[in-house]
């Protein structure tokens, strides 16, 4: 086994115990309770400002499409023109029109769930506080209710299932936040084939927070102001010798202000409540490209934009909570405006999609 060790951070292989229980990312795909749900189908329907209390604030913002009215959303992720969200313990799809809704998955010991184009992965708890991770294909047409059923699963035996989930995941594999008992946070990329095989990219006794896959490398922020880089975490399965996860390696701080980070193929970017900064991918040319008039939130990279999160700025904003897509010559739109606390929110190269508290999901162009 090689064990690189760098300021309380570990890079090396690993091979899972198993128990079997019961943007613009260069060709690659991001990313993370109980809550009731409502299982009909809905008719899609705009919800813009003539329903908004905050209009005319909001009255320049296209209308989103709510594509589901499940109060409990969360977890939303594009798969082609599919969205799909999890609502407690089920696991349901829709398109992005609002049409053909399936719940296609559903356990009593579901916690999280992630898609991309080829799997459906769940983190359940069957014996708490343990995860184990579930794999399935999304790739079969015109799948019908609870029809996806797991193909593979492990169990992790040192994972809280509460505080793990996927953030991402490529052709191979999947990037895993992972809280682990004696161990802290930790960063994992997992194997779509077996997913025994495992490598622990990061660990450390700190708090991890916005992991995030960007071309081949792994970024994530400690303890809210530090930013860090993993190179080499992701492969190309083409190649006949798969390069070594680097050390994690400190690109650059902030001590001025919390940084929700969001990195794309040329710019790391931090959210930092007042503005929003962009980096070199070094950590250096600091530029300010957007100063909010609201309170920013948390950011995603997509395309040529950051998709950041702007919060009420008083009890009594009327553009309440929203989301402004912005360039990096600091041009900016604004995608949604108005809106109840947003949950979760994910992109593709032409729609934004969120799941709003108490409301639902909701997709709209960008």
């Amino acid at each position: 086994m090689r064990k690189v060790t760098l300021g309380g951070l570990f890079v090396f292989s690993v091979s899972a115990l198993v128990a079997c229980g019961g943007d613009d990312l260069g060709g690659f795909r991001r990313g993370p309770a109980p809550a009731a749900t409502d299982p009909e189908v809905v008719t899609p329907e705009t919800q813009g400002p003539a329903a908004n209390p905050s209009a005319p604030a909001c009255s320049g913002v296209a209308d989103p499409i709510a594509v589901a009215v499940n109060a409990g959303a969360t977890d939303v992720r594009f798969v082609r023109d599919e969205v799909y969200f999890r609502d407690g313990l089920q696991v349901s799809r829709v398109k992005k029109d609002g049409t053909g809704r399936a719940d296609v998955y559903a356990s009593n010991d579901l916690v999280r769930s992630f898609a991309d184009e080829d799997v459906l992965v769940t983190i359940e708890s069957p014996n708490a506080p343990d995860a184990v991770l579930k794999l399935m294909p999304v790739t079969g047409a015109g799948a019908g209710p609870l029809d996806l059923k797991p193909i593979a699963q492990t169990v992790a035996t040192n994972w809280t299932a509460a505080g793990s989930y996927v953030f991402a995941s490529d052709k191979t594999s999947l990037y895993v936040m992972a809280d682990v008992a004696n161990q802290g946070d930790s960063i994992y990329r997992v194997e779509k084939q077996n997913l025994q095989n495992m490598t622990l990219l990061a660990a450390l006794q700190a708090p991890i927070t916005d992991p995030q896959l960007a071309g081949s490398d792994v970024w994530f922020v400690r303890d809210q102001k530090r930013v860090y880089r993993i190179a080499q975490a992701a492969y190309d399965p083409t190649l006949e010798e798969r390069p070594t996860p680097q050390p994690a390696t400190e690109v650059f701080g902030i001590g001025y202000a919390d940084c929700k980070l969001a990195v794309s193929s040329k710019h790391a970017f931090c959210s930092t409540g007042k503005a929003l900064e962009q980096r070199d991918l070094s950590g250096g040319n600091l530029k300010t490209v957007l100063d909010g008039a609201a309170v920013l939130g948390s950011a995603i990279t997509a395309s040529d934009q950051v998709l950041v999160r702007s919060l009420p700025s008083s009890p009594t904003d009327a553009l309440k909570h929203g989301i402004r897509a912005v360039k990096a010559d600091g041009t900016s739109t604004v995608v949604a405006c108005g809106r109840e606390t947003i949950e979760a929110i994910a992109a593709d190269a032409s729609s934004v999609v969120w799941a709003e508290k108490g409301k639902g999901v909701f997709v709209a162009p960008r």
